[in-house]
């Protein structure tokens, strides 16, 4: 990518829901230093001031405001905070969300993460969505990219069903909703990003223990070898999407690609025959 292809994002609007850690954070860093105006949030007040002050610090645009978007008041305040700050919003990335903290069999899950997850990745999505969308369409244009994950294809996530059904609900979400507006000039993508290597991938875990568990973290463990980045991959693939003008052509972005899928099985091939060399040693 050459600084020509990014230059149309310079002087652009962005909100970037969850944006004071993992993948939202690098995603807004990245956009302010390119000369995006950005707006940063997250459910924390403190995290989010501090990052905004950082970039600022640096010589980007950004500000903040307060950001759980489980909470109908913190959303309009984010959209007023860059509608005061930037006149209007160019780009809302709605990528907040909650996954379970640990990994399970549904009911052995507590039922406030059931409840949590569907807050945060369904309501909040939608609450955002439906802030930024009457936004822009009242202007005729711009961008909403809703972030999905793990199952948003409709295959079955084991041991994680509150979050894959959610990114199921999201992915439909958005589809219909790009549909519904399609000649209303605003955009609406799906972007999957893949598997990120972040600190909440690291945390995952089995709160119970079986064979059944251990096969599917062996399994997990062999996929993020094979298809995991980390974030700055989908931050640097997502920002290239935005400044081509795709949003106005395509309805996803998916990451695990062919390409992505044949670099994965490479390396994992690579992985398993230096295993095999050292136990030969042994």
């Amino acid at each position: 990518m050459s600084a020509t292809d990014l230059s149309s994002l310079r002087g652009r609007s962005v909100v970037v829901t969850g944006s004071t850690r993992g993948f939202g954070r690098v995603l807004a860093g990245r956009l302010a230093g390119l000369g995006a105006r950005v707006v940063v949030s997250g459910p924390v007040p403190e995290e989010s001031r501090e990052y905004a002050e950082e970039l600022t610090k640096r010589g980007d645009d950004a500000v903040w405001s307060v950001g759980d978007v489980t909470s109908g008041t913190d959303v309009d305040a984010i959209l007023a905070t860059a509608v005061e700050h930037y006149g209007h919003v160019d780009v809302w990335v709605n990528n907040a969300a909650y996954e379970t903290p640990g990994m399970s069999t549904l009911l052995e899950f507590p039922p406030e993460v059931w409840e949590r997850t569907t807050q945060v990745n369904v309501l909040g999505t939608g609450r955002c969505t439906i802030a930024a969308l009457t936004h822009m369409r009242a202007r005729g244009r711009g961008v909403i990219v809703n972030v999905t994950g793990r199952g948003d294809d409709l295959r079955p996530t084991k041991f994680s069903a509150p979050y894959g059904a959610s990114k199921a609900w999201v992915r439909a979400f958005t589809k219909t909703l790009r549909a519904e507006y399609a000649d209303s000039g605003v955009h609406l993508v799906a972007f999957n990003p893949g598997i990120m290597t972040t600190a909440r991938m690291d945390r995952a875990h089995f709160t119970q223990h079986s064979d059944a568990h251990d096969r599917t973290e062996k399994q997990l463990e062999a996929m993020t070898r094979m298809f995991g980045d980390p974030p700055e991959v989908a931050a640097e693939q997502l920002i290239a999407f935005l400044a081509s003008g795709q949003a106005a052509k395509r309805k996803e972005l998916r990451l695990i690609n062919p390409v992505r899928i044949a670099k994965g099985l490479g390396g994992e091939a690579v992985h398993q025959a230096a295993n095999l060399r050292d136990k030969r040693r042994r």
